[in-house]
């Protein structure tokens, strides 16, 4: 190691992990004493016996050095070439800056075997030699590389790790994203309050589509896209190599019959549902590696309503205020401003339990926009709606799209799709039919309005048609 060489341990968390360590110490002793009295008792050779509690010795200093204390020594090394990364006994690599495309801090929930040591996981490609959940930093490699997790040889494409001084290391590599994720809050917080002043004036229900990452936003960037998109369930393909790109400021209509796979689509697409196969970002934010991000700048109605039904609505928000980090004060003013907006706001002190299903249906919605989301993915929204309901929730839909929000729309009224969507893709047994416009679909289709369009196209059940 040469003087230059820079070292980021990981040692934040280690007395917390060390109590814990105590705590099941204490449990194993207590077990594993009952197994030496039983052993004593029941074995009366005395090279069995000794050898029985020769190998359980074995075993528990194993567990401890090999599984349990392992995490405690994680330790990277950074140099002028290359990145030595250490995790325990389980994991070295040792990675050339050139291989290195990019490094961002992140923050993801592990669990006991997560931290217990390193971790392959073959569909993400990713490799987690993490300790807690603080510190956290993920290294996206210029391709993908064959490493080692304990004896079996890995592709990865991603590493999970953790360093105490994150922004120090970040700007130590000084790769694209990395340093910049450690301020993006920050400036985008400046931003929503310089934004926020310039819009006062504007309607309520305009104040609602801002998006707090919008001005950060590279042009053309998709917020929404899917990759080979691939769902089975028991030898049925549900989602069969799906492909859409939705930008942002548009509102994009999915449609397909019972069974065709919308939902279980929009379920992998928001996180519920796990592809066999493919890929999908949020916002930039790649669903299964950066499930947090992706989350977080995302707004999601499900095709059924679940609520809390003991807490009131204004409770229930005020809960998902919490939830999502809002301050008190922000979610105290986001709620009123979108009970009123949903004509809620007499109903606000009621059970939600008491609730109709489109008073529900409502809320639900008015969840997901609280925290002003850059990705809005609604499945059914308007079931169980009255007419005038519907009509406010056309307006509110065109006008968080006109303000830049990205809208996934799912739906059996081919009228209101017709209507307020700029583009609708027809999905049939998985596969993406078609599309494009309204106007373009029926030019395909030859088709007068937008529901011939799709019973002829269901019909006939064409080749994937993208226009």
């Amino acid at each position: 190691m040469q003087k230059s060489d820079l070292i980021f341990p990981y040692t934040a968390h280690s007395k917390l992990y060390l109590s814990m360590l105590a705590t099941l110490s204490f449990m194993l002793c207590i077990e594993g004493g009952v197994y030496v009295l039983l052993i004593i008792v029941l074995i009366h050779n005395p090279i069995i016996m000794f050898g029985l509690l020769a190998v359980m010795a074995a075993l528990l200093i194993y567990l401890y050095l090999r599984l349990l204390l392992a995490p405690l020594w994680t330790k990277h090394m950074l140099s002028s070439s290359h990145i030595e990364l250490r995790y325990g006994f389980s994991f070295r690599a040792r990675i050339t800056r050139d291989q290195l495309a990019a490094a961002q801090a992140v923050h993801e929930r592990l669990t006991l075997f997560q931290v217990s040591g390193a971790r392959y996981n073959a569909q993400m490609q990713r490799i987690t030699a993490c300790f807690a959940e603080q510190g956290q930093v993920l290294l996206t490699l210029a391709h993908p590389l064959e490493l080692k997790v304990g004896r079996r040889l890995c592709t990865a494409s991603t590493l999970l790790i953790n360093v105490d001084k994150r922004e120090d290391f970040l700007q130590a590599l000084n790769l694209p994203d990395s340093l910049n994720t450690m301020k993006a809050d920050e400036q985008r917080t400046r931003q929503d309050d310089e934004l926020g002043q310039d819009i006062a004036h504007q309607a309520p229900s305009l104040r609602l589509a801002i998006s707090r990452n919008r001005p950060e936003e590279p042009a053309g960037r998709a917020a929404i896209r899917i990759e080979g998109l691939v769902r089975r369930f028991a030898g049925f393909t549900a989602v069969d190599n799906l492909q859409l790109h939705i930008p942002y400021g548009e509102i994009y209509g999915f449609l397909g019959s019972n069974g065709a796979g919308k939902t279980t689509t929009i379920k992998m697409l928001v996180g519920l549902l796990e592809p066999d196969s493919g890929k999908a970002w949020i916002a930039g934010h790649n669903m299964w590696a950066e499930p947090v991000a992706a989350k977080a700048a995302l707004g999601y109605v499900a095709d059924r309503s679940i609520l809390y039904e003991r807490l009131s609505g204004r409770e229930f928000l005020g809960f998902l205020g919490q939830v999502r980090g809002l301050s008190l004060a922000e979610t105290e003013e986001r709620t009123a401003h979108l009970l009123a907006l949903l004509e809620l706001s007499e109903y606000a002190e009621r059970l939600c339990g008491s609730y109709s299903l489109g008073m529900k249906r409502k809320l639900a919605l008015a969840g997901a926009l609280l925290h002003q989301p850059q990705v809005l993915i609604l499945d059914e929204p308007f079931n169980g709606l009255d007419p005038r309901s519907t009509r406010h929730l056309k307006d509110l839909l065109l006008q968080l799209a006109q303000a830049g929000t990205a809208i996934m729309l799912s739906t059996h009224d081919l009228a209101i799709a017709e209507e307020i969507c700029q583009r609708v893709g027809i999905i049939h047994r998985g596969k993406l039919l078609a599309e494009g416009s309204a106007t373009e679909l029926r030019q395909l289709a030859r088709a007068s309005n937008l529901e011939a369009v799709f019973l002829n196209l269901t019909n006939r059940q064409p080749e994937e048609a993208s226009i």
